[in-house]
């Protein structure tokens, strides 16, 4: 009896285990799929343990009951009355036991019997509580998923919101940046062009004074020349001015040394020399005042020929009644044109 006890109470626990680790199964599923949702699922697998410890009490109370009638059934079989001797309870301990074993294996079909239906109920009552926590994880999960749907809207409005303020800031950033590079640009330009002004003056000064230098020594040279004409022309005898070209011939003739024959050579090529400017400036005065002459001369026949035009519109206008007597006004005012401008014309060719 002890032994049928055992291994009912065994078949039940195990029948619990599996329905426990299933229940442990669907629970860790459901964990996996929704983290959120820690709380009802540890709840769930609360209720599902509950539920299976009953089924293992319940279990455990049926394994405990069936045992009953036939301990009755033994103490009917064989009863013993106290005062025998000790062969005789020996002997009845041992009848007593081939029964008890004879009875054993007669009750094992029934038992397997029920076991197994005790199963089926087991599992249709665990599928039945599953569908039940499944529809209530389900009307559970619904609202939580709704809050962590809009959650995550407003995550991700945040984080839009924060890229486009660091996008606005980097924007300023950059405006500021490029403002400053800008005055920097603007003010290396403005100190290039002052620099490049500032070059262009120093080079034009120098070019001055090199100028300036270069018409000095120039002047020095000439009064350098002119001091030594000068000498030269000291050295001449003042009387030598007066005389013709003709004497200053004879005269380096009848010299004796060279250095004399220079000073009179001298002296010739000076005479010679202010001969040529003088007639060149004497041409030059000259050609000046025959130009201004033409010019005068050209300007007047200018005006004669618009007077001559003017009057030869007035004849063409005037009435019938005065065309003779202003015909022979012009006609003598245009002979004494004509002969001034031929007059004129003759004296500039």
């Amino acid at each position: 009896m002890g032994q049928l006890t055992d291994n009912g109470w065994r078949r039940h626990r195990q029948q619990a285990d599996v329905a426990h680790s299933y229940l442990k199964q669907e629970a860790t599923g459901r964990h996996t799929s929704t983290q959120p949702d820690k709380h009802l699922t540890v709840n769930s697998e609360g209720s599902m343990d509950q539920k299976s410890n009953e089924l293992v009490n319940e279990a455990a109370c049926e394994d405990t009951e069936l045992p009953e009638p036939r301990s009755r059934h033994f103490q009917a079989v064989g009863p013993c009355p106290g005062d025998e001797t000790a062969r005789c309870t020996s002997e009845k301990s041992i009848i007593m036991e081939h029964r008890s074993n004879d009875l054993h294996y007669g009750h094992m079909i029934p038992c397997q019997v029920t076991s197994d239906l005790n199963k089926e109920k087991t599992i249709a009552f665990l599928l039945k509580e599953l569908d039940i926590l499944r529809a209530r994880n389900k009307k559970c999960l619904c609202p939580l998923q709704e809050k962590l749907t809009k959650e995550d809207k407003e995550q991700r409005k945040l984080k839009l919101k924060l890229e486009l303020q660091e996008k606005a800031t980097e924007a300023q950033i950059a405006e500021k940046t490029a403002g400053v590079v800008d005055d920097n640009f603007y003010m290396a330009a403005l100190v290039e062009e002052v620099y490049f002004a500032q070059r262009e003056r120093d080079e034009a000064i120098m070019s001055r004074l090199q100028l300036a230098n270069e018409e000095r020594d120039e002047a020095v040279a000439r009064a350098k020349h002119l001091e030594m004409s000068l000498k030269v022309l000291e050295n001449i005898n003042p009387e030598e001015n007066d005389m013709t070209l003709q004497e200053l011939l004879n005269r380096i003739n009848n010299a004796d040394t060279g250095i004399a024959i220079q000073e009179n050579g001298a002296v010739i090529v000076d005479r010679i020399y202010k001969t040529k400017e003088c007639k060149k400036r004497i041409t030059a005065e000259e050609m000046n005042a025959m130009i201004e002459e033409r010019d005068a001369a050209l300007s007047q026949c200018k005006r004669l020929e618009q007077e001559l035009h003017h009057l030869k519109e007035q004849n063409q206008t005037s009435a019938n009644n005065t065309r003779h007597l202003t015909a022979e006004n012009n006609q003598e005012r245009a002979l004494k044109i004509t002969k001034e401008y031929h007059v004129i014309s003759s004296v500039t060719h």
